[in-house]
């Protein structure tokens, strides 16, 4: 970025007094380029001392020196003035009277000497108040550098210009320089929080456009445009792991000009080893240069095959299962990542996870009301039906439209479990198997009972289900993939089997469309049941009248 070197400088800092003062969402971030981040500590007693007592030093003499000299100056000029006062008087005292002249002079000595002796303890003691007085007015400074010392320590690494002032051991220089340090610093600080506050306004923005998107393909797309022109990005990219930890790029938004990737496949052996674990622990990897992050030779030559310079990826959890990889490529320059771009970016990469879970449930929810309506449906239409034939008719065809299917029969049995296809409905274009009769010795002794107890069994693939050669044989002829057998019980006993096929492709049978299935095969039974009971009555109401008309004639 074309920053000033006090917003990079501020930037530094900040993202250091962040590692105390905030918790960025436990997300451990991996960075191509290995800072060692230190964390200051307090300055060291000895070093503060020695600071201490320079500056004290240095206002114990000044304060000694004001009060002292003026009061030792007062005093030594009293006794010089008084001395030659006295010997200017002294021969004249001794004309006078000799006697007394010695005596005189000896007073006034000893006074003049009581007078300077009184002035230098008065100077001892307004010094020792005024060194008293300058240690307790110079605390708050040395309090206040040692403060702002550990302020710069915590908002900036350990620099030469912090040795520089401890070696000064100057106070008042430390002083000052710290305050216009931390005046830069301050604005640093307002600067990132305000683009700490935009980016949590983008935050909002995307969140609200993913979570509006109640499909996979929806969600993608709003991200990786929304993503790309929020951090001005040349590529944004989701890339989706397959069950081999290889991938395909599923979405894309794109610089025009740039090499485009949707579609690309990546094959990379190495890859599983190294980061699988620790996207799945929700870390991100920033790469400022793709030539200085210890990249193997083959992720280089993949990322210069985009024209990639600088990538942020970050892990895309959907189900607390490792989806895919939310990626961001600059190819125009290197970029040096900020840490709230790289906050911002894993928050979004999060989101599109809860957005995707959001959507399989909108997904399972209208799969369950589709499914609930199409039985209720089905069933009406089953139970509309007034005879045994129309039931099974009408059956075939419902389930098969219900399922999406290519074939869906009845297979009834006879006494000996052998049985015949007594109901049809097929694609056009597969072979037609109505009144084909299957014989299956091997169907009494093993599966009556079960599917008497109401077994479903659904094969995705014959080929994979280890059944007999016998059994893939026959559905070979009616070119069978995958199937799906549900239980009819009329009258509490196994009447037959509901069956669907899949002739196209092997199918993964989903566990709604089995309870689906199972569920109209048991409504088929009653339906049975029922046209049961209105032929009796049909029978019944025929013979009655045939009666009453006999008894008539």
């Amino acid at each position: 970025m074309s920053d000033s070197y006090s917003q990079k400088q501020a930037k530094q800092n900040i993202n250091q007094q962040q590692s105390y003062y905030q918790d960025i969402e436990n997300l451990d971030i991996y960075t191509s380029e290995q800072t060692e981040i230190w964390l200051p500590e307090s300055p060291q007693p000895q070093k503060l001392e020695q600071q201490a007592w320079r500056l004290k030093a240095k206002a114990i003499v000044w304060a000694i020196a004001l009060s002292v000299l003026p009061v030792l100056a007062v005093g030594t000029a009293i006794h010089y003035h008084g001395t030659q006062l006295i010997t200017k008087q002294i021969p004249q005292l001794k004309q006078e009277s000799a006697q007394g002249s010695a005596a005189t002079e000896l007073a006034i000595h000893r006074q003049l000497s009581l007078l300077l002796t009184g002035a230098g303890i008065t100077a001892v003691l307004g010094g020792a108040i005024a060194a008293l007085i300058a240690n307790r007015a110079i605390r708050p400074i040395q309090n206040a550098a040692a403060i702002s010392t550990t302020i710069i320590n915590r908002l900036r690494p350990e620099s030469e210009e912090n040795h520089s002032l401890i070696a000064s051991k100057d106070e008042l220089l430390i002083l000052e320089t710290n305050i216009n340090l931390i005046k830069e610093l301050l604005s640093g600080l307002l600067w990132e929080q305000k683009a700490e506050a935009e980016y949590s306004q983008l935050l909002i923005k995307i969140s609200r456009y993913i979570r509006e998107s109640f499909n996979e393909e929806n969600i993608f797309r709003i991200t990786v445009e929304e993503v790309r022109e929020a951090l001005n990005l040349d590529r944004v990219a989701i890339f989706r792991f397959n069950a081999n930890w290889n991938g395909t790029f599923i979405q894309e938004s794109v610089t025009p000009g740039l090499p485009k990737i949707l579609s690309v496949t990546v094959s990379n052996p190495g890859f599983e080893a190294g980061y699988i674990e620790q996207y799945r622990n929700s870390c991100i990897r920033a790469i400022d240069d793709i030539y200085q992050a210890d990249l193997t030779d083959y992720h280089i030559q993949l990322l210069e095959q985009f024209g990639v310079k600088s990538s942020l990826v970050a892990p895309i959890l959907k189900g607390k299962q490792l989806f895919g990889l939310l990626i961001a490529h600059q190819c125009s320059r290197t970029r040096f990542w900020q840490q709230s771009e790289i906050n911002l970016f894993a928050q979004i990469a999060m989101q599109v996870g809860f957005a995707l879970d959001y959507a399989r449930l909108i997904e399972q929810a209208d799969t369950k009301i589709n499914i609930a309506q199409v039985f209720i449906d089905t069933t009406r239409r089953i139970r509309a039906s007034l005879n045994e034939e129309d039931v099974l008719k009408n059956t075939v065809e419902e389930v098969r439209k219900a399922l999406s299917t290519d074939r869906v029969i009845v297979y009834g049995f006879d006494a000996n479990w052998y049985g015949t296809v007594i109901a049809e409905s097929v694609v056009p274009g597969f072979p037609k198997v109505l009144r084909a009769e299957i014989k299956d010795p091997c169907f009494a002794q093993g599966y009556v009972e079960k599917y008497q107890a109401g077994r479903v069994q659904a094969t995705n693939n014959i080929y994979e289900a280890e059944l007999t050669d016998c059994h893939i044989n026959q559905l070979e002829s009616f070119a069978v993939k995958a199937n799906l057998v549900a239980p009819i019980l009329k009258d509490e006993q196994l009447f037959g089997l509901l069956i669907a096929h899949q002739c196209s492709r092997a199918r993964d049978w989903q566990q709604s469309e089995i309870d689906l299935f199972a569920q109209i095969a048991m409504q088929v039974g009653f339906a049975l049941d029922h046209a049961r009971l209105l032929d009796q009555f049909e029978q019944e109401y025929q013979s009655s009248n045939r009666i009453f008309d006999l008894w008539q004639e």
